[in-house]
């Protein structure tokens, strides 16, 4: 069965028509695949900017390590600010380091054994970073490693 050039023609002309429109409905779904992802990231980033709803902001000290009589304790604390202080508390880590270190020399590791010691040497370690850098900035000092070892006895208190 033979084509006339006529229907050939006809044939051909339908068949780029049909393509075209098969890439404009890839065209289109590109398009629209396009503006979802950029839908759902602005959504996604509008929501990890409310994530922090307390607006607060944290840095932890350098951990330390203090022998005293027999007793060793390696501690590390957490300095929470509020999230506009961020910078603030960035400029300052340095700082604060050395006054935990230095803090940690003259605590008895005994006192962090019990819970009123160690909500007591927070409370210190607060008010003497706040007045140092002569402010109220620190909301609270708070633990996030503390190991206690008796040397002597090989007990471990964790």
């Amino acid at each position: 069965m033979k084509l006339s050039q006529a229907s050939g023609k006809a044939y051909r002309h339908d068949k780029s028509a049909k393509s075209g429109q098969d890439r404009f409905a890839i065209y289109a779904a590109f398009v629209v695949f396009v503006i979802i992802g950029i839908a759902a990231f602005v959504l996604y980033k509008h929501r990890m900017e409310t994530l922090n709803t307390a607006n607060l902001t944290y840095v932890e000290l350098k951990q330390s390590i203090v022998n005293d009589q027999g007793a060793v304790a390696r501690v590390a604390v957490t300095v929470q600010v509020n999230a506009e202080d961020e910078g603030w508390l960035k400029d300052n880590e340095a700082s604060m380091n050395v006054l935990f270190r230095k803090e940690l020399t003259v605590v008895d590791v005994n006192t962090l054994r019990e819970k009123a010691g160690i909500v007591e040497f927070q409370d210190e370690l607060k008010r003497k970073i706040n007045f140092q850098h002569k402010t109220d900035k620190v909301q609270s000092v708070m633990f996030t490693e503390l190991l206690l070892q008796d040397q002597q006895g090989n007990k471990l208190y964790k």
